[in-house]
Order: C-alpha cells, then structure tokens, then sequence
C-alpha cells in the first residue's frame, strides 16, 4: 500500500517520543473503533441518483443505499456510523462508489476524546464522462483505488491526530463488502510501521474546544433543529487535524411530503406520505482547506419518527445529486 507522508508544519519540531505518542494513539484510536457494539437506532435508505445532462436532470431510483446507526460500543461509549454508495447490481455502467464512517465518543462534559474512521472508494471524475473513463480504466488495470483515514480528539490534551492510508486493491469491493474492507484498513492503519500522522496542538485544538467530530456533530444540530433553536447555529469541530464548521442555516417547517420511489426486482414501489416536517439545511466550511459542502434533511416531528432523519439531500457537485429516503417507517430499533 502507498502512504501519504503528513509532516509536522514548517517550524514545528519533533521529536522521537513525539512521535511515538502519537502512533500510539493511532492505535488506540483504531481499537476504539473496532470493538463490539449494541446498534439502539438503524435508519435504512434507499438511494436516488440524479445527473445534469446539459440543461435538465436524468435520474434513476434504487441504485444502491445505507445506513445510519446509532448506538453504544460494549464499554457504553457513543457510537455512529453511517454508510451509504450505490450498488454496482444495480447502478448504471455498473458503478461502485460508496463510503463509511464511525464515530466513537468517549467521556462525558470536558475531557471527551472521539475516534473517526473513514472508508472511500475513491473517485477524481468531475463530470459523468470522466466517471465512465475512471470506471474503464479501473476495470483494465484490474487496480481500484481505496482511501481510509482515523482521526483523533482529545480534549484533555488538547491535540487532534489524523492518519490516512490510500490503496489499491485488485478486489473492487462494494459496500455490501464493508465488513472486509473495514478490517483490512483498520490494519492497515494501525499497523503500517511506515504510517505518518498530522497533528495539532494547544492553541490550534483550544480554538475549538469540542470532541464530538462530524457525525455526532450533525446529531447535535438536528437536537437544535427539533429544539426550535434560532437559526444559524453553528457548531465547530476537528476533522484530519483540520477546523471545520458545520452550520445549520435555516429550518423550515413543512406540511406534507410525498415519497415515491421504484424499487427493482420487487415490483413494489416505496410510497411514504409524511406530516408536520422539519425541512432542515445545513453548510459545513472548512478552514484550512476553503471548501464549502451543503446538504439537507427532512425532519419527522411525530410519533417514532421523531427526529428521524426521513431524506437526505446531497449534491457533491454542480452534475450529481444523491437522495436518500428512510426505507422502512417506523426506523428499526433495537437491532444489531
């Protein structure tokens, strides 16, 4: 496997037992996320993808979906995760691109440290024509490109660590395949001895004195959704030993909403008729690297579904669009 080399910033001296530390913390962040865990909530999707053509949008349903669990680790630390991708049984051209993530956040109040860990198939199209050439080549070469990253808070000494891992593998694993793919780069990740790690200290993490990275960061801002919390309601938070800022813009409350989707192979489309909704948007900005992502989700208010993320809405770029809607009502609870 290739390894990205992350140094320590210009000026900033290191030294051997540094160094060590932070490997060490590498893996102990890798063990966090790889214990057992009880799932209490699973919202299941299935997934919509819509592509610019020149001036209107072509979109075909059921081309793969997701999860979002949340639950506790078997020593009762919080943990999410999330997966969604498409299908390549089911998308065009057979596409297979998907992602994952868990979070892990330990401790209570002040003292939190958090774990992430995140899986890719990684992809460099920037239009749907550059796709399908992404897609030839990696079938001819028979090499797919994966990405895995951990990253790491601690609030109490106050430094957030990141590692990352790009490989390629002759085995172009899809996400009903994240089992094996999790446990291959969380080896990964945690054993290369070749393995290097971004890292900020002090002041740089004080700036935003919060454990909780991403995932349970957009939990916290739907509590301020359903709350009713005057908009905006910014949260900071420490991703790759980077700042970001995830903000929920606006919410806005929404009668009735109708979800029709065709599902394959079933004969049986997913109709949902939902009530009384929060429609909630949000902009997450990062510092360092500049960028700007949005997205939005459709709230439930009542019932089991309260506060049930039912759609999400996601367009990475101008030509692509995901949807995701909840596939069964109410949400599983309880399971494994």
């Amino acid at each position: 496997m290739a390894v990205i080399a992350l140094g320590p910033p210009p000026g900033f001296s290191r030294t051997a037992a540094d160094d060590a530390s932070d490997q060490a913390a590498i893996q102990e962040a890798a063990r966090w996320i790889g214990r057992e865990g009880k799932i209490s909530t699973e919202y299941r999707y299935v997934m919509t993808c819509r592509v610019r053509l020149l001036f209107f949008w072509s979109g075909k349903d059921d081309v793969g979906g997701g999860y979002v669990r949340i639950g506790k680790t078997d020593d009762a630390q919080q943990m999410i995760q999330v997966l969604f991708g498409s299908d390549p049984a089911k998308a065009p051209l057979s596409i297979n691109r998907w992602g994952a993530g868990t979070e892990v956040l330990k401790g209570e109040g002040s003292g939190q440290a958090s774990a992430f860990f995140g899986f890719m198939k990684s992809s460099q199209g920037q239009s749907a024509l550059a796709m399908q050439k992404e897609l030839s080549k990696e079938k001819a070469n028979g090499n797919h490109l994966f990405e895995g990253i951990i990253s790491r808070v601690d609030e109490d000494d106050r430094r957030a660590l990141s590692t990352t891992v790009p490989f390629e593998s002759n085995t172009d694993f899809d996400f009903h395949q994240y089992a094996e793919a999790e446990k291959a780069t969380l080896q990964e990740l945690q054993n290369n001895p070749q393995r290097r790690v971004r890292r900020l200290d002090d002041a740089a993490v004080s700036s935003c004195p919060r454990a909780g990275e991403f995932l349970s960061t957009v939990l916290q801002l739907i509590d301020a959704a359903m709350a009713g919390r005057p908009t905006p309601v910014s949260l900071c938070y420490i991703y790759n030993a980077r700042h970001y800022t995830a903000t929920l813009t606006s919410v806005h409350p929404l009668d009735e909403k109708n979800v029709h989707v065709t599902l394959r192979g079933t004969g049986a489309p997913l109709d949902r008729s939902y009530r009384h909704l929060k429609e909630a948007h949000f902009l997450v900005t990062g510092k360092e690297t500049g960028t700007k992502n949005s997205f939005e989700i459709l709230i439930g208010t009542e019932g089991d579904l309260r506060g049930a993320p039912l759609q999400i809405t996601y367009q990475p770029n101008f030509w692509f669009q995901i949807i995701l809607n909840l596939a069964q009502s109410p949400p599983l609870a309880g399971g494994t």
